[in-house]
């Protein structure tokens, strides 16, 4: 890896659905954009729009890969998606709105609220398994070192465990990180031997939604 070179990379949460809308766990359940959604999505290509974008990655699922296409199209880039950047998968809770899951799953959150990294949601996974796999597809990056900088469009529980492994937080804290629908945050990683780190220069940007988008 060239030591002279950075590596940034944009998390952004995709663009609204109507679970997003009405309150409901969506995890990998594939719901598609909204109408705001994808207007949404196009206001984060514009804000984009002039990004020395190298790279684009993104979920599978249809609300991320939808959200990705159009931050790409600008940059004339094809998209990579990766099955390791997909949401949280929740299990029973997934489709729940949040009095359905204090209802039916009271006990599971009082487990969860102790240990939130290793207790899964009933049929679901664990938050360390999440960020397990998507941490990963972040050190290849740092690794491979694509050249100027990398859009990575994913789900909010998704980007918060990557930054909080970023920053060296435990997933106990993962709940103190606010990332918005359609929002924009962004890790820099410079080598400089043994400073080199991952600092978190931008977090749940989302500036770029009250400004109309060009096209």
């Amino acid at each position: 890896m060239p030591r002279d070179q950075r590596v940034t990379v944009y998390l952004i949460r995709h663009g609204e659905t109507q679970w997003n809308r009405e309150g409901r766990c969506q995890g990998v359940t594939d719901i598609p954009l909204t109408e705001k959604g994808q207007q949404q999505a196009h206001a984060i290509a514009a804000a984009l729009a002039e990004k020395p974008l190298s790279l684009v990655l993104t979920s599978p699922l249809q609300r991320s890969y939808h959200t990705a296409t159009t931050i790409a199209a600008p940059h004339r880039l094809a998209v990579e998606t990766h099955d390791a950047l997909r949401e949280w998968h929740q299990g029973q809770l997934e489709g729940l709105t949040r009095a359905e899951l204090l209802g039916s799953h009271r006990s599971y959150f009082q487990q969860w609220v102790q240990d939130p990294a290793d207790v899964a949601p009933p049929g679901g996974e664990s938050l360390q398994l999440l960020q397990t796999r998507a941490w990963a597809v972040i050190e290849q990056l740092r690794e491979s070192n694509p050249g100027g900088a990398v859009a990575v469009v994913s789900h909010t529980m998704t980007i918060a465990a990557i930054i909080c492994a970023a920053l060296g937080l435990g997933l106990a804290h993962i709940h103190r990180l606010k990332i918005d629908l359609a929002s924009i945050s962004v890790l820099t990683y410079t080598p400089f031997g043994l400073f080199s780190s991952w600092v978190l220069s931008s977090l749940n940007d989302c500036h770029h939604l009250t400004v109309r988008p060009p096209y």
